[in-house]
């Protein structure tokens, strides 16, 4: 099976557990005590570059995370979102003539099981499987883009 190795994940990789808790946390909304039943999906597509040192202000509450990349600037290219019923799916063109396939296995009042695919011009670049705590957000990060990097922050909102 082909996996590009740009790909790793930012929690993984640059959190230690105890941090990706409280950046799960830190996003999390009060819940009621109803769960909807559509999980809205926002994917955001950054460019993390040297040839600048500007972070996109519209990037201010995740920029602390994003800091953690060896990248100095950072500038948003796209927002997307969709609402997604447990086991729906929903595609996304992203930079780079990439596209993001993000599925909603379950949910439950605390978090959502999300399966992100990548694809690219070679074929599936990302598969992988992952928990978001309910209003919270996870991050990918790794394709090659014009001297910098793609980096993916998913939210799931419900």
């Amino acid at each position: 099976m082909k996996v590009c190795t740009w790909l790793f994940l930012f929690v993984a990789v640059f959190l230690s557990p105890a941090q990706a808790a409280i950046a799960g946390d830190l996003y999390a909304e009060k819940s009621s005590s109803t769960v909807s039943e559509k999980v809205t999906i926002k994917v955001w597509t950054v460019h993390a570059s040297n040839s600048h040192k500007e972070v996109d202000e519209r990037l201010k509450r995740i920029s602390k995370y994003l800091k953690n990349l060896n990248y100095a600037g950072f500038k948003l290219l796209s927002k997307d979102a969709a609402q997604l019923e447990p086991k729906g799916k929903q595609k996304f063109q992203i930079a780079g003539g990439k596209t993001v396939k993000v599925t909603v296995l379950s949910r439950d009042e605390k978090r959502a099981r999300v399966r992100v695919e990548v694809h690219g011009s070679k074929g599936k670049l990302v598969d992988t499987t992952v928990n978001i705590r309910r209003n919270g957000l996870f991050m990918v990060a790794g394709p090659k883009h014009k001297g910098g990097i793609l980096v993916l922050p998913i939210f799931a909102r419900y």
